[in-house]
């Protein structure tokens, strides 16, 4: 990315004399970065493996259901550069997670960059929800994230680098009627985000998290409601879209940004 600055000289009463103009060239590059993106065979994280394989990444895409997505995927022209594996594993279950963990040692050596990516929903009113539900959501966006990154940890403390990235959302931090389960979980990782901050920083490994807008994915395709809602409360005349988020988490994995944890980065175009 470029940017152009303009620095205004000491003499403005000279109207004649022209504004310099500095050329600040930022290069995001994700080159043989070891980057593994949990639930990466569709919607957010599947446009993040996309757009990092195309930068030169070495990407670990995980899923855990569905093969024919998966295959169909792997199968893309792109990831036919030998720079990505795939490993099925569930980030609920702590066996899948550190045959996860282990793979990817056995392949790269390292990691770089976790992405915690994967969350679901499972909505109703607080008088109808079930405690199957509540957990269900609980289990998949909390506890996993905490397995994932308890398993990862362990590897980045040995290397004394890594950086964490955790997929939370605006209801996390706003709340949500009929999403009790769901609001929970994305606050909960929020709070596991800058407590492990906290934690690790000491290890140079950096914690922060992500909390999107209204992004078109299949969670939400069909809810026209809550797509002319955001459009509605957005400052801009568009609201926030996959390109700013893919953009803002290429930054956040690149070496240009090293100085940042345990902050909570909110995607969007709305003002709360």
């Amino acid at each position: 990315m470029d940017y152009i600055q303009k620095c205004s000289l000491p003499n403005q009463r000279n109207i004649h004399r022209k504004q310099k103009i500095r050329r600040v060239s930022l290069k995001v590059s994700l080159l043989n970065k070891v980057i593994v993106i949990t639930g990466s065979t569709k919607g957010i994280g599947r446009a993040f493996a996309e757009a990092f394989i195309k930068e030169g990444a070495n990407l670990v895409i995980n899923y855990h259901e569905d093969d024919k997505e998966a295959e169909k995927m792997y199968d893309m022209d792109i990831f036919q550069n030998g720079k990505s594996l795939i490993v099925k594993a569930d980030i609920c279950n702590e066996n899948d997670m550190h045959k996860l963990r282990d793979e990817v040692f056995q392949r790269y050596g390292r990691i770089d960059v976790l992405i915690n990516n994967v969350g679901i929903v499972d909505d109703d009113s607080i008088m109808d929800m079930s405690l199957k539900q509540w957990e269900r959501v609980i289990t998949t966006n909390l506890t996993g994230t905490f397995l994932c990154s308890k398993c990862m940890i362990t590897k980045m403390v040995e290397q004394r680098y890594g950086k964490i990235i955790n997929i939370a959302s605006l209801k996390g931090v706003t709340g949500s009627a009929s999403q009790v389960n769901y609001a929970s979980s994305k606050a909960g990782v929020i709070g596991m985000t800058r407590s492990l901050a906290k934690e690790l920083g000491k290890y140079n490994i950096a914690v922060n998290a992500l909390c999107p807008g209204y992004i078109e994915t299949d969670l939400n395709r069909n809810v026209e409601q809550k797509k002319l809602q955001a459009q509605h409360s957005s400052v801009l005349d568009i609201s926030s879209c996959m390109d700013d988020l893919v953009s803002f988490v290429m930054l956040l994995c690149s070496n240009q940004v090293m100085g940042v944890s345990g902050q909570v980065f909110h995607i969007d175009s709305r003002i709360l």
